[in-house]
C-alpha cells in the first residue's frame, strides 16, 4: 500500500472508533438469556448497515457495509475494502459469489476461502451471521460472559474473541450496534450498526 494511503486509512479508522467511544447499552427486551437467545436464533430475515474496520499487523482499513440476510441466503456489500472498490458477496449453502467492481465474478463453496483468497484476510462469515446478532454460532462450544443486565458482553468461540460494546433496543430485542471481533493478528470492528428486522 502507498504510504499516503496507509496513513489516511489509519487516520480514518482512528476517527471512526473514537467517534463511538460512548457505548449505548439499552436494556434487553428479555432479561432471561435463554429466552433472548431463542428470540434471536429465530430471527432469520434482517438487514443492517454500518461500518467495518479491518486491522492486522501491517495496516488498517475502514469501509461501509450492508448485510442483508434472508434465512440461509445473504448479500454483503462492502465499499472501499482494501482499496478494492465496491465488493458484493452473495451466498447460500454450498455456493458463494464475490463480485468486485470492474472484475469477473469469482465463485467458491465457502465464503471464508473466497474472502481470504481475494481480499487477503479471514472473515468468518458463517459464524458472523450469529455473532452479529449477539448469540453464539451453533456447532461448537462457546464461552459467553454477561454484564449485570444479562447482556452478552463477550464470547470466545472457534478461536475468536467477540466483544459487544453497545446495544440498541429494537422491536423484538436489543441488538448489537458496536462489536469487536479478534483473532490475532486480525481485528474486525463493526460500528454504527443500524438494523432493519424483516417479518418472518
Amino acid at each position: 500500500m502507498h504510504p499516503r494511503l496507509h496513513t489516511c486509512a489509519l487516520l480514518l479508522a482512528g476517527t471512526l472508533l473514537a467517534a463511538c467511544a460512548t457505548p449505548r447499552m439499552d436494556a434487553p427486551v428479555n432479561d432471561n438469556w435463554q429466552t433472548r437467545r431463542n428470540v434471536l436464533s429465530a430471527l432469520t430475515s434482517w438487514e443492517f448497515t454500518g461500518r467495518i474496520g479491518v486491522r492486522d499487523e501491517r495496516e488498517s482499513q475502514s469501509s461501509r457495509i450492508r448485510w442483508r440476510q434472508s434465512k440461509d441466503d445473504y448479500i454483503i456489500n462492502l465499499w472501499g475494502t482494501l482499496n478494492a472498490g465496491a465488493t458484493e458477496i452473495t451466498g447460500r449453502p454450498g455456493q458463494v459469489v464475490l463480485q468486485q467492481e470492474g472484475k469477473s465474478p469469482l465463485r467458491a463453496a465457502t465464503p471464508e476461502d473466497l474472502v481470504y483468497e481475494q481480499l487477503g484476510y479471514e472473515l468468518p462469515v458463517s459464524q458472523l451471521s450469529y455473532w452479529i446478532k449477539g448469540i453464539p454460532a451453533p456447532g461448537s462450544a462457546g464461552q459467553p460472559s454477561f454484564n449485570e443486565e444479562n447482556h452478552l458482553v463477550s464470547l470466545e468461540q472457534d478461536g475468536w474473541h467477540v466483544q459487544y460494546m453497545a446495544y440498541t433496543r429494537y422491536t423484538l430485542e436489543s441488538l448489537p450496534t458496536r462489536i469487536r471481533i479478534e483473532k490475532p493478528p486480525l481485528r474486525l470492528d463493526f460500528v454504527r450498526l443500524d438494523w432493519t428486522l424483516q417479518p418472518e
